[in-house]
């Protein structure tokens, strides 16, 4: 139980550090900010996409439409929407024009999922490969998604309070509190916005990372991402008054508001990315965190934090890669065929190169420069105590190198020490 115990722990604390040092290498707080901006050039097009459906093509109502004026009420400064309607309603017939007008809002709304695609390939740059014409036609099938997404919930929002408007509702309102009756429009509304953005998340994370995440993965992160991002909007709307920001920002309040909320959504929705990249390759980047481990005499804080939480790889290590040695057993001789590279678990193992002696102690790798040239071994590799070591295999090794960049240039340097070692008296 307490070694079950130390594991978790030990995975919690290894997770919690990648998360936090993967959003400081990926940039992520410059890209949610980028993303925000965006978003504010691709919210009135694609609002007015939706106007145009929703009046030009469905006939919507014209209650249907004046409840969604009163849900935008906030933001109502930045796009007169009742003059772009009465405008719409004027003309009856689509035309050549019409068609135009929507391809070239379509173009206009792109500059956010172009924003979001770029924050996400920061993340999965590792796995992605570049295609530019895929990537536009992504862009453009994920607005219309979305557009088409939000015309289905707003009729179904319409639905539900028609619902409660139905006689047979009326007629048995007497069962319930005031303060219910008052309440379930509001929530099914509510409730239905954010279904939009959870269904839209988990699109983006499921389509845009191309490393054929799980669904249940990525529906687990939309729901933390859009569970976390209600309780900011109930957070903004309690404690951030748009006339207070009036005296500041005038008729920008509202926009500024709203970029906040933004900016604190793409930070979300950035992090919860980090993690399904984390949760997806979990092994290989502790693999990576293994090799890159740092040495016992740097005394960094961050240094120390990292040799803590990643020089026992508990979850790497089983009865398959994990072998046992008595002081003085040959681990590998010259002219083994290189299968592996090696991780010492605890113990001290000796290299001997060419009357070369170096001591490999717990916490350390050995081995890979054999791996990398697929080459026989050249020296030996012995216990000087009792020890455990962890095989890695070859192939793996090598993904490593070409996923991890910085474990690639740690390879190198040993690489051309090796070499030094093996030939630099034969010169």
């Amino acid at each position: 139980m307490r070694e079950k115990n130390y594991l978790s722990k030990n995975m919690l604390g290894q997770f919690i550090y990648l998360i936090l040092t993967f959003y400081i290498q990926n940039n992520l707080y410059t890209c949610a900010a980028a993303c925000a901006f965006s978003f504010l050039f691709s919210f009135i097009p694609i609002v007015m996409i939706v106007l145009t459906i929703l009046v030009r093509i469905i006939h919507a109502d014209p209650t249907l439409i004046e409840s969604i004026l009163t849900r935008a009420a906030e933001y109502k400064q930045m796009f007169n929407m009742q003059s772009f309607i009465d405008t719409l309603m004027r003309h009856n017939v689509l035309n050549l024009y019409d068609f135009l007008l929507v391809f070239f809002i379509l173009w206009m709304a792109r500059k956010s999922f172009a924003s979001m695609m770029q924050g996400l390939q920061r993340i999965f740059h590792y796995k992605i490969k570049s295609r530019p014409l895929f990537n536009q036609a992504l862009i453009f099938m994920s607005e219309i998604t979305l557009i088409i997404i939000s015309v289905i919930i707003i009729l179904a929002i319409f639905a539900i309070r028609q619902l409660f408007m139905h006689s047979f509702f009326l007629t048995h309102r007497i069962y319930l509190p005031v303060k219910i009756l008052g309440f379930l429009p509001s929530m099914a509304i509510t409730f239905s916005e954010f279904a939009l953005i959870f269904i839209a998340i988990t699109l983006a994370y499921y389509f845009m990372s191309r490393t054929k995440p799980k669904l249940s993965l990525c529906m687990m992160c939309a729901a933390l991402c859009t569970l976390s991002f209600f309780i900011i909007t109930i957070f903004t709307k309690k404690f951030m008054n748009v006339s207070n920001y009036n005296v500041i920002y005038g008729i920008l309040s509202g926009l500024m508001i709203l970029l906040f909320q933004m900016y604190m959504f793409f930070t979300l929705f950035l992090i919860c990315a980090q993690i399904i990249y984390i949760i997806q390759f979990f092994d290989s980047l502790v693999l990576g965190e293994l090799y890159l481990l740092p040495e016992r005499d740097d005394t960094k804080i961050i240094s120390i934090i990292k040799r803590v939480l990643f020089i026992t790889p508990s979850l790497l290590m089983d009865t398959d890669n994990v072998s046992t040695y008595k002081a003085g057993d040959i681990i590998f001789s010259t002219g083994d065929i290189p299968t592996d590279s090696y991780y010492v678990v605890s113990g001290t193992v000796t290299l001997t190169v060419n009357d070369n002696i170096c001591y490999c102690d717990k916490g350390t790798s050995f081995g890979e420069e054999a791996c990398i040239l697929e080459r026989q071994r050249i020296g030996e590799a012995a216990a000087l105590t009792d020890c455990k070591i962890m095989k890695i295999p070859a192939s793996t090794f090598r993904v490593l190198l070409e996923s991890n960049q910085l474990a690639a240039e740690k390879a190198l340097a040993h690489l051309t020490e090796y070499i030094a070692k093996v030939y630099g008296r034969t010169h």
